[in-house]
Parts: structure tokens; sequence; C-alpha cells
């Protein structure tokens, strides 16, 4: 099975990559676009922030080996750094890194960017991470230490509150939402939360690393398909934490090189055979073998792909 993966970056354009069998190979690349930092997959558009200080959201058709621009906005909010849509594809979602807000646009029926819908800032924030969860959205700041929850039209609902500086900064959740895990950047934890219906309760707090007193900033968490294991990158350790899920709660028992500087993102594939670190410092793509029963990873000797500072790694799947 043929994987087309696309590669975010600090760079000035997104990576059109192909994926089989381990083997990671840059087929094309995107017409400029500044610092594509985070992207998104929505069907057959791909969506991008362009992290810079005015900030730019952009869409693009996926062909075959090509991504066509179809829409942009220049969106006068500094650092944008994640992107996200709707099911439907009829909303989407960006937060501002250092403006410290959220915005909400419709979506056009071809998946063009349209107008302003809704914008959310607070005081002091750093927002992270904007994600729809059925009819709620959960909006992270980082800055404030908080997660923010929504209703479908951006009215503040509930508030969960983090030790000061532990820094939130991504979540994953189960696949019947009653569990989420958010891992928290400056504190290096993953934070367990049970969710009973609007409110949650925090049953585990673990740390990333084996060694509390190294420095270091987890970046990127993702959760499996069956639930069963949970993937979080060390920036400054540069390494990988793999958890096991037992009834909810975690336990480390893995902790693996990602042999670079800096792993901002990783993805697991499709058929989750393999995981892949992007290293931003050190400007590489490192790809793991995964074991699908204990999902521990060993790297894939000689399948390194250089590129400039990758940040952000999505798949679709091409062909079979």
């Amino acid at each position: 099975m043929i994987e087309e993966i696309y590669i975010g970056n600090y760079s000035n354009n997104i990576k059109i990559c192909e994926f089989e069998d381990g083997k990671l190979k840059i087929v094309s690349q995107s017409e400029f676009i500044e610092n594509p930092s985070y992207l998104h997959i929505n069907n057959d558009i791909l969506y991008a922030v362009s992290e810079t200080k005015k900030g730019s959201i952009s869409s693009f058709k996926i062909g075959n080996n090509s991504l066509i621009n179809t829409s942009e906005k220049i969106i006068m909010q500094s650092l944008p750094c994640y992107i996200t849509t709707n099911e439907a594809r009829s909303s989407l979602l960006v937060a501002n890194y250092e403006s410290g807000s959220l915005i909400m646009y419709n979506l056009e029926p071809n998946g063009n960017i349209g107008s302003k819908k809704y914008y959310k800032s607070y005081n002091n924030a750093n927002m992270h991470f904007a994600e729809f969860v059925g009819d709620n959205i959960y909006g992270i700041d980082l800055g404030n230490d908080n997660i923010y929850i929504y209703d479908i039209n951006m009215e503040l609902l509930s508030t969960i509150k983090f030790e000061p500086k532990s820094a939130p900064r991504h979540l994953v959740m189960s696949k019947d939402k009653k569990t989420i895990y958010v891992v928290t950047e400056l504190s290096n934890q993953i934070y367990v939360f049970e969710k009973n219906k609007n409110e949650f309760k925090n049953v585990q707090k673990i740390s990333t690393l084996e060694n509390e007193s190294i420095k270091s900033y987890a970046g990127a968490i993702k959760i499996s398909k069956n639930n069963k294991n949970v993937y979080v990158t060390n920036r400054g350790h540069d390494s990988i934490s793999v958890f096991a899920v037992d009834n909810g709660k975690l336990e480390l028992i893995q902790n693996i090189s990602t042999y670079g500087n800096f792993p901002r993102d990783i993805m697991l594939n499709e058929n989750e055979k393999f995981l892949l670190v992007a290293n931003q410092k050190s400007n590489n793509i490192v790809v793991y073998e995964r074991n699908l029963n204990s999902g521990k990873l060993s790297r894939i000797k000689n399948a390194d792909v250089i590129m400039d500072k990758p940040s952000c790694i999505v798949s679709r799947k091409a062909e079979v």
C-alpha cells in the first residue's frame, strides 16, 4: 500500500512524499508558502498555517503528486500553529500562539476558506491547539495552563485548570471520547482525565521521561487506533516515550532515541506498522517499525530522509 505523506516545516514549501513498506521518498513539493508548520487533511483538501507574525492560512487541492493552492487568508494573528476542520468540512479552526487567539472560519462547499465566524482571545494566552469534539470545541492555552471547553458557537462551557507553568500543549482522546490524554510541554507529563458529561476528573499524571531532571520539552502526542498505546516526543532529551494503556491508565514501557534533534512531530502510518518522527533541528525524518502487539518501536536503519526543519507529518492513503 502506497501512502501519500505531506510534511510541513519551517521552510518555504510543503514536501509531498510517498511511503511504502517502511520507505519514505520525496516526490514533489508545493509552491511557495512561508513556514507551513502545521497541516491538516480533510478528504482531498490540505489545510496549512503559515506561522509568521502576520499569519495566514491556506487550502490546497490534492492532486497527483501535487498541491494546488485554492484559497488563502492573511489573518493578522501572530504565529498560527494549529489548524483543523470539522468532519463535515463546513468549519475550520486555527490556534494562534503569540496572539493568544482562536478563530473559526466558514468553509465553502469546495473546501475553500470563507468568512470569519467566531473569534476568542485571552490575556497572556498562548493558544496551541483547537479541535472539534462532537458538539464541543476544545482549545488549549499553554500560556495560562488551561483547556477551554466551548459549545459549537464558541461559548465557554467550562475550563480545565492545570498546575502553574505545566504548559498543556496537545491532547488525544480514546475512541469513546471518555478518556483524554494531555501532554504538558514544561512539566513533561501526561495528564489523564476521565470525562463524565461535562465533568473532567484527573485520574493520573505520569512523566514522559525516565529521568525527570533532564531539561526537555514534551511535544507531540498520538494514540494508536486500538487505544492500547500512547506516544510522546521529548524535545531536548530527543526521544520518543511509548506508553501502554490499561483501563485508561498509562505505563511507560519504552523510551527510544529519535536519532536527531528536537522531535517536533510523530505519525503512525495507516496500518500502524510504522511510526515516523520529524526532527526539526537536525533536518531529518526517522522511520521506526512498530510491534503491533506491544507497541514498541525499533528504528529502520538507512531509512532516514533529509529535509529542512520538518515540523508536522500527515498522511493520506493513495492506493492499494
